[in-house]
Formats: structure tokens, sequence, C-alpha cells
């Protein structure tokens, strides 16, 4: 190694004790991006035109809602989110979704 990453395509030395952190990390359940992102669509419009009743939430609801809050944004740009659209787009790429 380099101290850059692994060299042709060696594995990565890893020291005992030593704490892996993830680039990206997926929610469990998450591994289709597709599901995710219609229940993050689905989230977006309970929270800011209609309740969407717990008997039609998508399985992913919960989760999708987790990664919004997270995401710390306003009413406004959940509001420019509700629709597909250049806004909803930025979404689903600050969740990683």
């Amino acid at each position: 190694m380099n101290g850059n990453g692994p060299v042709n395509g060696a594995e990565p030395v890893v020291r005992p004790g030593a704490k892996i952190i993830p680039l990206m990390v997926s929610a469990p359940g998450s591994s289709d991006p597709e599901a995710m992102r219609a229940a993050v669509a689905q989230v977006v419009r309970h929270l800011v035109i209609e309740k969407v009743p717990a008997e039609r939430r998508s399985p992913l609801f919960d989760q999708a809602k987790d990664r919004l809050d997270e995401a710390g944004w306003g009413l406004d740009e959940l509001v420019a989110a509700a629709e597909e659209g250049p806004a909803q787009e930025r979404l689903f790429r600050a969740l990683g979704a």
C-alpha cells in the first residue's frame, strides 16, 4: 500500500481494533433505491400535502421519515420536493436515495 488505499486490487490492511467508517450508510431494507425514493416521496407528501393512512404507507415509510429528519430540510424545501422535478431530485441526492 502507498497510504492512498489498496494497490492493484489488493485488500486493505485493517489493524485489530480499528474502527471502520462506511462512506455511505444504507438503511436496512433499502437495497432497492426505487422503493426508497418512492417512500421518501410518500413521506414528503404526507408531511406537506395530505396525510397517508398507516395501512397505505410503504414498508420503508419510517426509514424514509428518519432520513428526512436527518436531512434537516425546511418546510418550503419539502413543499417544492413534494412533486417530481428538480427539487425532488435534489432531495433524493441529499438523502443518498
